[in-house]
């Protein structure tokens, strides 16, 4: 606050917008007459005859300094000011006098900055430390230094800082001046006063100069108390406590009074007591009588009542079986229809086979005896040399199938390995060599010439074979602190990252082998074994069923998962089931899906799994009350860290569709992961209808159409997928980053992986108040309605770009990293497998 108030940018605003409208002027004008009024005669005096120069240190727009110019003459006077805007006023206003902008406390003095005398008018109380500024002002004075300061203020004005009192005004300055005049004057008793309270007039001189005047004890005065001020205190007090003893001896009249009073009434009160102990006696004796009617009355009600109840009972057991005769009647009835129109329907498909299998018994028939006749051999020379016409690379691939599948068993077995390379080639030379099939196949390609048009190739296969992965990996098997085997789950390469890859990678990263396996199902297309990450290993090989001593890891959203196939080569391990989301619908896909998954969860939650590792406390609980304490972890999502902090991000190309729209809005919200059907798409279109001052950006893959179910609005960008490798650089332009999940189970039981990720961005987050793994966080904003949640953008907007705030993110980031995840997940090796 010192730093603001004493700044030069704040009274250069005081003083062009504010001073006179705040009574500035009249104030200093005030102060500067009350001061020279009690100045001792002698000294303007010696002003005068001597021609002193004078400096109004803090002279503000000049009023101060106008008044001494009415007592000395002006060309003695000079105003001092550190603001060009006071002075600046000053000049215009008081064109006669002499003004000058100088900042005395950051500057040294100079000759022609020492003044015979120094006035300050009520300056000092605006510093934490005034004596300090007090010291340095007394080096600009040779003779004299006059204050005006406000005296014993206890409860401070908002820009003063100091309260001057006996106990802590010196006598003596550090350059020897000494105090030799000192007046309190009470200004509340003064007529139209501009202060509220006590102002003191102090007097430091230089004891030689004084000491050449002559002066006697009548020209001195020191004087701590204003006396008429005291007294005029001393008399109100006086009232004050007269009116006390008046007002008390009326309130003890008035007591004893009303004790004579309440005497009375007592007196009435128990005679009226006495009467009603009377009549309650009576009353007593009637509600006795009463209660005796009543009981009696309740027993025949009771059993009228069961007579009732009995009666009920009976009608209800007969009518129970009346319907249950007629539901029975109605189902044998609506059977026997549907049996009689499935015998129909089955009818009439056995003779729609019939037809179809003679169909086909005659057309296969036909063709091999068109491939049989001699027409067809004779042909099949030109029939091949139209297609290398048309399509060189497939007449060659038939032509090798062709041969391939006429040649002995054990040749065909041989020529396995070169048969897949081959299949691969023409495959990936079926397609234009740069075409986004290619790539998004996983298929290696080299340029040949980087300055040129696109012109690719595909680059050499580098997958180890499993007996070179056994030579050159496994074989250093005791380099590693564990080998940790990620079951099918999805594969490495897809646009979006997700936990079983950081896992992998985090696991990785603290030097344990790490084999992902994979279906090759999107865009791996591994033969073998593929290094992907440090001391991690994709693979679609079955031999790593046989691996012993290893931690096995399978996720509950994994449906390509059993237990028979998990336990066909025996247990192989510690077996670690990832409880990673609730098993719902929604998620899970249709009714085969969920069967399949909570096979597999009824497997581990039943001993099946030695260890179940959960990624959100409700998942958590659920596991604990199953297995117990011990063979549960918690393990939530997380983020790597290095990944959103890299500095590449900072120069990757925007498309010009998010460039424009973040030059469109201001302010930008953002999301991105699945668009699918555990987002809140009813609140997000009344959000952004309703908030259009706001832009909303979505990326991210559409899962189930959930891009359509987005709002049409000029104020929400809907981007598609956007790889995992870039998109730190995309969400980068979000301001505050949404997590709209619907109410639900899903909310609830969700530790998004997203969340973590905002961290690292330092954006705020705003989610449904259901996601309970989010609101734990105090640094997430939350919302149960459209309203809610738009009161929450705004408070998170006004933190976006607060230092604090975004450095709690950062720190939230690199406690949720992976790495401490997979440190969690580490008491699987720690402990060995029960079986």
């Amino acid at each position: 606050m010192q730093t603001q108030i004493n700044s030069r940018d704040y009274w250069d605003a005081r003083f062009e917008n504010d001073w006179v409208a705040c009574k500035g002027d009249k104030q200093s004008r005030f102060f500067a007459s009350i001061a020279i009024q009690q100045l001792p005669g002698w000294l303007l005096d010696q002003i005068r005859q001597e021609k002193l120069s004078v400096a109004d240190w803090g002279c503000a727009q000049g009023d101060g300094t106008d008044v001494w110019a009415s007592h000395v003459p002006a060309e003695q006077i000079k105003g001092v000011d550190f603001s060009a805007a006071a002075i600046q006023q000053a000049h215009a206003r008081y064109p006669a006098l002499a003004f000058t902008n100088t900042d005395w406390l950051s500057s040294s003095p100079s000759e022609q900055d020492v003044f015979d005398v120094v006035f300050s008018s009520n300056t000092l109380e605006h510093f934490h430390q005034p004596y300090q500024v007090l010291q340095t002002l007394s080096q600009r004075a040779s003779k004299a230094l006059v204050l005006a300061l406000p005296y014993r203020e206890l409860e401070r004005e908002s820009e003063h800082f100091y309260s001057f009192l006996p106990e802590n005004i010196p006598l003596q300055l550090e350059n020897g001046f000494s105090l030799v005049w000192a007046k309190v004057l009470d200004c509340r008793l003064l007529p139209n006063s501009l202060w509220q309270g006590e102002q003191i007039i102090l007097m430091y001189a230089d004891m030689g100069w004084l000491k050449k005047l002559s002066l006697r004890l009548s020209h001195v005065h020191l004087m701590q108390t204003d006396v008429q001020s005291e007294l005029l205190q001393l008399q109100n007090s006086l009232s004050e406590s007269q009116l006390q003893l008046q007002q008390a001896q009326q309130t003890q009249k008035s007591l004893e009074l009303e004790s004579v009073h309440q005497e009375h009434m007592l007196q009435q009160h128990e005679k009226a007591y006495q009467q009603q102990q009377l009549d309650i006696a009576e009353l007593l004796l009637k509600c006795e009588k009463l209660q005796q009617d009543i009981d009696e009355k309740v027993q025949q009600i009771l059993s009228l009542k069961d007579q009732l109840m009995n009666r009920e009972h009976a009608l209800q057991a007969q009518y129970k079986v009346q319907s249950e005769l007629r539901i029975v009647t109605t189902d044998l009835q609506k059977k026997a229809d549907d049996y009689d129109k499935l015998l129909q329907q089955l009818d009439l498909r056995d003779a729609q086979i019939s037809r179809l299998n003679l169909d086909v018994h005659y057309k296969e028939q036909a063709i091999r005896e068109i491939k049989q006749s001699y027409s067809w051999i004779l042909t099949r020379p030109l029939r091949f040399f139209k297609q290398f016409f048309q399509s060189p690379g497939r007449a060659c691939y038939d032509l090798a199938k062709f041969m391939f599948w006429r040649l002995p068993a054990k040749m065909r077995w041989a020529l396995h390995g070169p048969r897949h390379d081959f299949v691969r080639w023409v495959r990936a030379s079926a397609l234009p060599l740069n075409s986004p099939q290619l790539v998004a196949a996983g298929i290696p390609v080299v340029i040949d010439n980087p300055g040129a048009p696109v012109a690719m190739k595909p680059a050499k296969n580098t997958d180890l074979s499993w007996p070179e992965f056994q030579q050159q990996v496994l074989s250093r098997r005791a380099d590693y602190k564990g080998i940790f085997i990620q079951e099918l789950v999805i594969d490495w390469n897809v646009p979006l990252y997700q936990r079983p890859q950081h896992i992998a990678a985090a696991f990785g990263r603290l030097d344990y082998l790490v084999i992902y396996r994979t279906d090759n199902w999107a865009g791996d297309d591994v033969q073998g074994c593929r290094e992907v990450a440090k001391n991690v290993w994709i693979t679609n090989r079955h031999e790593v069923n046989q691996l012993q001593g290893v931690v096995r890891s399978l996720y509950s959203t994994a449906y390509a998962n059993t237990p028979e196939l998990l336990l066909e080569s025996g247990r192989r391990g510690t077996l670690v089931y990832e409880y990673i989301d609730h098993i719902d619908p929604q998620i899970s896909g249709d009714a085969e899906n969920v069967r399949r998954l909570l096979a597999l969860k009824d497997f581990a939650f039943n001993g099946g799994a030695d260890y179940v590792v959960a990624s959100a406390k409700k998942l958590y609980e659920e596991a604990v009350a199953a297995v117990g304490t011990d063979k549960v972890i918690l393990a939530q999502n997380g983020v790597d860290t290095a990944h959103y902090r890299h500095p590449k991000h900072l120069s990757t190309p925007l498309p010009q569709n998010l460039q424009k729209f973040r030059a469109r809005y201001s302010k930008v919200v953002g999301y991105f992961g699945a668009l699918a059907p555990w987002l809140w798409y009813e609140a997000v279109a009344d959000l952004v209808t309703s908030r259009p001052d706001l832009g909303f950006v979505f990326i991210g893959p559409d899962y189930y159409g959930g891009s359509d179910k987005l709002v049409k609005a000029d104020n929400l960008l809907y981007m598609g997928t956007v790889d995992y490798q870039i998109l730190p650089a995309y969400a980068s332009q979000f301001d505050v980053c949404f997590i709209p999940f619907a109410p639900g189970e899903i909310a609830r039981t969700t530790s998004p992986l997203k969340l973590f990720e905002y961290f690292a961005l330092e954006k705020p987050v705003v989610v449904t108040t259901d996601m309970a793994e989010c609101v734990a966080f105090d640094e997430v904003f939350s919302g149960n309605s459209v309203e809610s949640l738009s009161t929450a953008l705004d408070a998170a907007f006004a933190v976006k770009d607060d230092p604090e705030f975004t450095r709690r993110l950062a720190d939230l980031a690199d406690a949720n990293d992976w790495d401490c995840r997979a440190r969690a997940m580490e008491k699987a090796f720690q402990k060995p497998s029960l079986h």
